[in-house]
């Protein structure tokens, strides 16, 4: 079944990839402006440069966190739309939503590095994660259960590795939030176990087949 001529969006897919790979690279870009380097007047000593180094350790850390966060769903996304033979205006909204949450990453992302010992500052960027993870998962959602968009030799059952891994994402920034309300420091270390859940997910995928 064919879709309806009110929802199909009448320009090129290319246009629509090329304004969501801007924003996650320019989002990407611009984590490293929470990096900041400390002014040259503050420090006076090689002990002081060394302090000044440490601090820099939370920032970093939730630097290399969303970068690598953000690329993971970036590459989600590119293999979604891969499979999609057409775009709807529903699915276009999903789309902007999700990188009006992109956009905010740099932000929540400078915001936790900053303030790495309160949980509120955890929980800004365990919920701007949750938010964009979450529309993700909603988008694989959305196009498995219309199957119009999907190109003619993909078949609904070839979105279910990609829909289990980015759910991913949303439930450990849940759990994240949950952490953080209980007074927990650090909240967002919970992200270092994507790579572990990543690998049960494909190999309990293969074991499947």
């Amino acid at each position: 079944m064919g879709p309806k001529p009110d929802t199909r969006i009448l320009f090129s897919r290319n246009r629509f990839e090329a304004l969501t790979d801007g924003i996650f690279a320019i989002a990407m870009t611009l984590l490293v402006l929470g990096l900041g380097v400390p002014a040259a007047s503050s420090v006076s000593t090689e002990a002081a440069l060394d302090d000044a180094l440490l601090n820099l350790v939370p920032d970093f850390v939730h630097y290399c966190i969303a970068f690598l966060i953000l690329h993971g769903m970036w590459v989600s996304h590119h293999i979604l739309t891969r499979t999609m033979e057409f775009i709807d205006r529903r699915f276009l909204s999903i789309n902007t939503l999700l990188l009006m949450g992109v956009a905010v990453i740099p932000f929540s992302t400078a915001f936790s590095g900053d303030f790495s010992d309160a949980p509120v500052a955890a929980m800004v960027l365990e919920g701007n994660l949750l938010f964009v993870g979450g529309l993700l998962f909603l988008q694989w959602v959305y196009v498995e259960r219309n199957e119009y968009l999907l190109k003619s030799d993909v078949m609904k059952k070839d979105l279910s590795l990609g829909r289990s891994m980015i759910g991913v994402i949303p439930l450990l920034s849940f759990l994240g939030i949950l952490l953080a309300l209980l007074g927990t420091t650090w909240s967002t270390a919970i992200y270092l176990f994507i790579p572990l859940i990543f690998f049960w997910i494909r190999w309990r995928h293969r074991s499947s087949r």
